[in-house]
């Protein structure tokens, strides 16, 4: 094989950087989180000040937004979709889009060029001064990626911007820390996305808008015929998307008594920002703009962590039409002597018919529970939303009401929707002192001719318990799709086992390599975790279709044993009791030593 001289390696080197980062949005993005708008998602447009359309008017799909009290401050002709609102809500919702404005400014973001950069990953781009675009801007991604362009000074915006792919305009925003001037630039010409400018907002030449325009402390003006929608996300088709009402947060309990502890569920009383709720029940929540935060009554004796969509502290942000799940798993802090092995339950969920597109009408809900672990579950639970009662049809075949490994149950559930609507059911078993649970849902569409996507994930870990001081656990999460849509842009993600893929290509379990999951595949992933102490981790399944993003969670707990030594001041970990035995054997060796010395002497 040819040797490659030092100059060659050198210049190789040279050029691999040269090529890295003369597009720097090309090779790579720093991710973007999409900001809370809270009472500012609904509107078209806001402003602090004033709002003003020229004699041709213009046309508006949401809200209006408006600070000062009187509604003198809104001027010219304005054809309004949603409501206008002066003073208190307006000048909420200018106070919720403001802090929007403040947290999309966070550094560290990948500098765009207005010029070059025609294409960027989705990501957080920054730009230092002004910036003057006047060509096409192309976003390609998938329904649940976000663009942030943060523009430090003022926008002059003369062109267009075209979505391709799944990407949605609901997930772009334009941070601009001075004006924003948006121009028509001509036929076909349009802006996308939500736009908050610290100063004033001009639509100039009649602008098509697919999005939101904010002026936080001045104007906001139009000149020309102007159209605002939007902006159109995969929620568009839920009744609750564009309401200052309906999110929801699933709060779902799991606690692990494996040191022989003897809490249940409502050893645990749950609240949302201080209102009470149970574990298992969608909480639905009529202003859910801003931030919650989910906590319990605590107990000295159980260590309490979060997962889903909460943080580590337990704090979510909710958006008009979000649906949310906050995981909370609370673990006895008593050692065990020998490891319990814990159960694993699984539940697929399906509706009949998936879309109502003449209006209401009547579901019919089939919720399929297996026990996919190794001992049986007993005390199961199924709880949901809006349907009641869940009525187990079939299954239990010894009738002995513990869910058995070779047996599968399915429950029933009818009831009238009469406008779109997620419906989520948790299911919670017991075995040896642990908590199973398992959690599935399903959108009906009511009132538009849209078939939504289901998705489903089972997750199995190899072994379910381990010895002292722990050891490499193999999990096996297998995706499949209930639905009758095929899935795109399907992902797998594992809160405590990094590498699985957010986006999968090329899986070979994709029959006709069409990267897309279809309802006769299978895709199934694996992931190794060294465990030293009992864990309960989610993984997470996406797939989106026809606009929506469906998600399904897969829980799982592993139990590790840490044997009850006498009190010595710390915990007998792997990275304690390794060095003792190793210590242990070489003490041993030195008797051995001395003794024969002794003999030879």
């Amino acid at each position: 094989m040819k040797k490659l001289s030092s100059r060659s390696v050198l210049s190789v080197f040279f050029i691999s950087l040269v090529i890295g980062f003369t597009s720097p949005s090309a090779a790579f993005a720093v991710t973007a989180t999409a900001p809370s708008l809270g009472t500012a998602a609904p509107a078209s447009v806001l402003a602090g000040s004033a709002i003003t359309a020229d004699g041709s008017g213009a046309t508006i799909s949401g809200d209006l937004d408006l600070s000062p009290a009187a509604s003198t401050f809104r001027t010219g002709s304005w054809t309004v979709g949603g409501t206008e609102y002066f003073a208190g809500a307006g000048a909420g919702a200018v106070s919720d889009a403001t802090a929007a404005w403040t947290t999309m400014g966070s550094a560290g973001g990948t500098a765009w060029n207005p010029v070059t950069d025609l294409a960027p990953l989705p990501g957080l781009y920054t730009r230092s001064g002004d910036a003057t675009f006047n060509n096409t801007l192309t976003l390609d991604g998938s329904a649940t990626d976000v663009w942030i362009f943060q523009i430090n000074s003022s926008l002059t915006f003369t062109g267009t911007i075209n979505l391709t792919g799944s990407a949605q305009a609901c997930n772009v925003f334009w941070r601009i820390a001075s004006d924003a001037t948006i121009n028509s630039g001509g036929v076909g010409s349009k802006f996308v996305g939500t736009l908050i400018a610290n100063g004033n907002v001009s639509l100039v030449g009649g602008a098509t808008v697919n999005g939101r325009m904010m002026a936080l402390t001045g104007t906001l003006s139009t000149a020309g015929v102007t159209n605002i929608t939007g902006p159109t996300c995969a929620t568009s088709v839920l009744s609750t998307a564009t309401s200052r009402a309906g999110a929801t947060i699933n709060v779902v309990k799991v606690v692990v008594n494996d040191g022989g502890g003897t809490k249940t569920i409502a050893d645990f009383p749950l609240f949302v920002n201080g209102t009470a709720v149970v574990s298992g029940v969608t909480n639905t929540f009529p202003a859910p703009a801003g931030a919650y935060t989910v906590t319990e009554t605590s107990n000295s004796n159980y260590v309490q962590s979060f997962s889903g969509d909460c943080d580590a502290s337990g704090q979510l942000n909710l958006n008009p039409g979000d649906n949310k799940f906050c995981i909370i798993t609370n673990n006895d802090i008593a050692a065990p002597i020998v490891p319990p092995v814990p159960p694993l339950i699984d539940v697929v969920k399906t509706a009949s018919p998936l879309s109502l597109p003449d209006g209401p009408g009547s579901v019919v809900y089939t919720y399929t529970l297996r026990n996919i672990g190794t001992v049986p579950v007993t005390n199961v639970t199924m709880v949901g939303d809006t349907c009641s009662p869940i009525v187990l049809s079939s299954g239990d075949i010894n009738t002995d009401g513990k869910l058995e490994v070779n047996e599968t149950w399915v429950y029933h559930c009818t009831t009238r929707l009469s406008e779109t609507h997620t419906n989520t059911v948790v299911a919670t078993g017991w075995a040896n002192g642990i908590s199973a649970v398992d959690i599935a849902s399903a959108t009906v569409i009511v009132g538009a001719p849209t078939t939504p996507p289901l998705i489903h994930i089972t997750k199995v870990p190899s072994p379910l318990s381990l010895p002292v001081g722990g050891g490499v656990v193999t999990y096996t999460y297998t995706v499949t799709n209930p639905g009758t849509v095929s899935l795109g842009n399907v992902g797998v993600s594992d809160d405590k086992c990094t590498g699985l893929p957010s986006r999968v290509v090329g899986h070979p379990g994709d029959l006709n390599n069409n990267d897309l999951l279809e309802s006769s595949e299978t895709w199934s992933f694996t992931c190794k975790s060294d465990l030293t102490k009992t864990t309960t981790n989610i993984a997470t399944a996406k797939g989106e279709a026809n606009g929506l993003t469906a998600r399904d969670f897969a829980i799982a707990t592993v139990v590790v044993a840490i044997p009850r030594l006498p009190n010595t001041g710390f915990a007998p970990t792997r990275d304690v009791v390794l060095p003792l035995i190793v210590v242990g054997i070489a003490a041993v060796l030195f008797l051995l030593y001395v003794n024969h010395k002794k003999k030879n002497v």
